[in-house]
């Protein structure tokens, strides 16, 4: 894979920097994330750092060279470092209420899979045409896609920053996955904090992400964010990727639309796929032996029997080694 990579995190106008940006590589796949502690909440800066590492370690965790379940692997990393931000809040004395937004964003063999929750954004550029980004989880985006207010309004809002979704918290997050996406030459992913976009209109980014220095553009848009913010500068953190290589000539492995999932429909998406698998194995045994054949049939059925319970115990045990193996 040829690309480029650049990111950037800093302060801002705050005490301290809350935010977390990170990105790690193998041969073929790239792994990007930006995390946005909440600063209202004790512990945003831990939440962050949580979420931002609970997704490295995951992605190093893969033996296998390809990761076939790209959005499942991204959902189940937030789920993950939910979990592990809520059993350091409880174990915390006094005990905290560490909370953040994040986005994560995989590029696997010239395919790009996203996932978020909260206003932390990504963006997909061709050239300097915005093709899409996501959308916020938050009142005043469902205000914009209800037509009361515009993109430009967005910005000066008072409900600007009510987050609707949340890492952290008492409730499971609910996560948006973007579509599976093939990448042309020159394509850009741009993933930031609202520290970064929340200072410029959708058509002004395009242009920082033209530099023939990725660094540099990068570095200049956030000079221009903190300019622009002035005292009420929130910490700004953003990492890109600009896609240098071909056109994938592979198939798409899940040709995916986008879709928003909390924790129970991603198990009963997985479900679904483990039950697929297990028929799919049940005829090939069909095949070979009649017994064996008969034998896997009373085994799927029997899993079809199972409670709820069991079977996101199995899924979830399932889903945590499918990649490592």
């Amino acid at each position: 894979m040829k690309y480029e990579l650049a990111s950037l995190s800093v302060v801002g106008g705050r005490s301290s920097n809350q935010d977390r940006v990170v990105h790690a590589e193998r041969e073929n796949a790239v792994l990007m994330v930006v995390a946005d502690g909440l600063g209202g909440h004790a512990g945003g800066d831990l939440a962050a750092e949580a979420l931002t590492q609970t997704a490295v370690n995951a992605f190093h965790r893969i033996k296998q060279p390809t990761i076939t379940q790209p959005s499942a692997f991204l959902a189940l990393t937030i789920l993950q470092a939910h979990n592990a931000i809520m059993q350091y809040a409880k174990i915390h004395d006094p005990e905290l209420q560490p909370r953040t937004t994040c986005v994560l964003c995989l590029v696997q063999d010239g395919y790009a899979y996203w996932a978020h929750v909260g206003d932390s954004r990504l963006y997909h550029f061709r050239g300097d045409r915005l093709l899409t980004r996501t959308l916020d989880h938050t009142a005043t985006e469902r205000l914009r896609e209800d037509g009361v207010i515009t993109e430009e309004e967005m910005l000066s809002h008072p409900e600007k920053s009510r987050l609707l979704k949340c890492v952290g918290g008492p409730q499971k997050p609910s996560i948006s996955i973007g579509g599976e996406t093939p990448l042309q030459r020159g394509d850009t992913l741009l993933l930031c904090s609202d520290g970064v976009w929340e200072a410029f209109a959708e058509n002004e980014l395009g242009r920082y992400l033209n530099y023939d220095s990725l660094d540099e553009g990068i570095e200049e848009m956030v000079i221009e964010a903190e300019h622009r913010r002035r005292e009420a500068c929130d910490n700004m953190s953003a990492v890109c990727l600009r896609w240098r290589d071909h056109a994938p000539r592979s198939l798409p492995l899940q040709a995916n639309p986008a879709l928003n999932v909390d924790q129970e429909a991603l198990w009963e998406i997985a479900k679904n796929k483990m039950l697929a698998q297990k028929a799919q194995l049940s005829a090939l045994a069909n095949k070979r032996a009649g017994a064996a054949s008969h034998r896997k049939s009373r085994i799927v059925n029997k899993d079809k029997k199972k409670s709820l319970k069991n079977e996101l115990e199995e899924l979830e045990n399932f889903i945590k080694n499918l990649e490592q193996k």
